[in-house]
């Protein structure tokens, strides 16, 4: 019943989209809307898709595992400077790939452009996703797993057995990553390679069709369900094996210099791919003179919109996953049903969700403004749209929890509310804190949720910049990026040194 009412309330918005946008009669395009280059468009993007999934698992698993295993030099901040492109969103590194080629004098369909660039701009997130989301499995191996892989094979046994554990994890963290490509728009149109999403935008924004965007979302949903629902069934019972009672202590970081640096070379060369590449197309304008002043303005604006809209979006997501994943515990059949919901949720346009949103604050009497409009009504639906993400770092966690503690509260007649915050509660809380920091990054760069829901003279920094692009001077808005990305950085930073504290703390 939990995980049930849960899909159901992540899914509102979307139902109630379609059968208002659906109602009404048939659009000359809605009877054959496959006939139209829908269909050529969703094979691009499936193909897409394919392509940065391949590439965040093969990049974002070993970057992931050596930092959790060994002490890497600066590990905290590369790892910090790694989660940096989840917040911007993705069009600004496609813009900012786009001017480097310019720059450069390459032609149009070179390893900057086209499908390839399109791969490298939708990689700088689902590389991210996939390196921290590997990282927080790997943590959660213990030192007594650690020493008996060591004992039975030595270093490289270990290194194999801790990539096992964690790839089924690394799998959905790239699948996840790779559905998001399927309802952004932006990449793939500025790098001339546009999909399924950017159809699906024409419809809405050119067309004015919603009852064909409506349906085109929803038969892209059906794709990912079919795809995804073998992917559940076979990932579900491998996400995560209870430890025994007594194996509560994380592995110590080994201080083996060569497996070191070769975690520190991965990280470098991620953030080199993600961050600095797109950054040297972006804030080449610069050059000219830098607008510090307009800039910080437009900053100050938007800033208490943006901190509002990332804490709220972080903080409900990352409840709603952990309180889903909590219900379906370790029974598998609901494991498969929570997983397969998840992506198939993830994979719906942010602007079919922002549109239900729109009915229901329309429909709805006055005295719920406060409720259906404003900083949260954006921060719910950014919440409901990426709790998948807080879902499946909730199945790890509690799976790797020990099933003995269950039973042994049970036996010495422990209730379960002290169970729940003296045991639970701190053995998840360092995943808690990633995942809320995660969702809010991502949904602060989301930009078509806050076009479309926030109020006159309010909305995030990125959907300022994204307003501004095409009017504003280009130094402008280099200067936005580069102060943006700074205060990205700060905001990881701190964030980093609260869960090092609590984590030494921690008994």
């Amino acid at each position: 019943m939990g995980i049930a009412a849960g899909l159901l309330l992540a899914a509102a918005p979307v139902i109630v989209a379609a059968l208002a946008l659906s109602g009404g009669g048939e659009s000359a395009q809605s009877s054959g809307f496959l006939d139209t280059g829908f269909g050529p468009a969703v094979l691009r993007s499936l193909k897409v898709a394919a392509g940065v999934w391949f590439v965040a698992v093969l990049v974002g698993l070993p970057a992931g595992l050596f930092p959790a295993l060994y002490s890497i030099p600066l590990r905290r901040t590369l790892l910090g400077l790694v989660a940096l492109p989840l917040l911007v969103p993705s069009f600004l590194w496609a813009v900012g790939l786009s001017m480097l080629r310019m720059a450069l004098g390459l032609p149009a369909d070179n390893i900057l452009g086209g499908f390839s660039g399109t791969v490298l701009a939708f990689s700088a997130t689902a590389v991210p996703l996939v390196t921290l989301a590997t990282y927080v499995a790997g943590r959660r191996i213990t030192q007594g797993e650690a020493d008996a892989a060591r004992l039975a094979g030595g270093e490289r046994h270990l290194i194999f057995c801790v990539a096992r554990s964690v790839f089924p994890m690394a799998v959905v963290a790239g699948l996840l990553g790779s559905i998001l490509t399927l309802s952004d728009p932006g990449p793939g149109q500025i790098l001339r390679f546009g999909g399924a999403a950017s159809h699906i935008l024409v419809s809405f924004a050119a067309q004015y069709d919603f009852a064909l965007a409506t349906r085109q979302s929803l038969s892209l949903a059906v794709i990912v369900l079919v795809l995804a629902v073998p992917a559940a069934i076979w990932l579900s019972p491998r996400m995560a094996s209870g430890l025994l009672a007594r194996q509560t202590k994380s592995v110590a970081l080994s201080e083996r210099s060569t497996l070191a640096w070769i975690g520190l070379v991965l990280l470098a060369g991620i953030i080199g791919m993600t961050s600095v590449l797109p950054l040297a197309g972006l804030l080449q304008p610069l050059g000219n003179g830098v607008p510090v002043v307009r800039a910080l303005v437009t900053v100050g604006r938007t800033l208490g919109d943006t901190v509002l809209l990332a804490s709220i979006a972080g903080v409900v997501g990352t409840g709603l996953g952990f309180s889903l994943a909590l219900c379906a515990g370790r029974r598998r059949r609901w494991q498969i049903v929570l997983l397969g919901g998840a992506l198939v949720l993830f994979a719906l346009p942010p602007a079919l969700s922002s549109l239900g949103a729109i009915h229901l604050a329309a429909i709805a009497p006055p005295t719920l403004d406060s409720l259906t409009r404003g900083q949260f009504t954006v921060g719910t639906i950014e919440a409901l749209r990426l709790f998948p993400l807080g879902a499946v770092l909730a199945m790890r966690a509690f799976g790797t929890g020990s099933p003995d503690w269950t039973a042994a509260a049970a036996v010495h007649g422990v209730p379960l509310g002290k169970y729940f915050l003296r045991v639970l509660v701190p053995w998840v809380l360092p995943t808690a804190g990633i995942t809320v920091v995660l969702i809010a990054l991502l949904a602060t760069a989301d930009v078509t949720t806050a076009l479309l829901l926030s109020p006159p003279g309010g909305g995030s920094l990125p959907l300022a910049i994204f307003t501004i692009m095409a009017n504003a001077p280009e130094a402008l808005v280099g200067a936005l990026c580069l102060l943006y990305v700074g205060g990205a950085g700060i905001l990881l930073a701190g964030v980093s040194g609260i869960l090092r504290r609590q984590e030494r703390k921690r008994p």
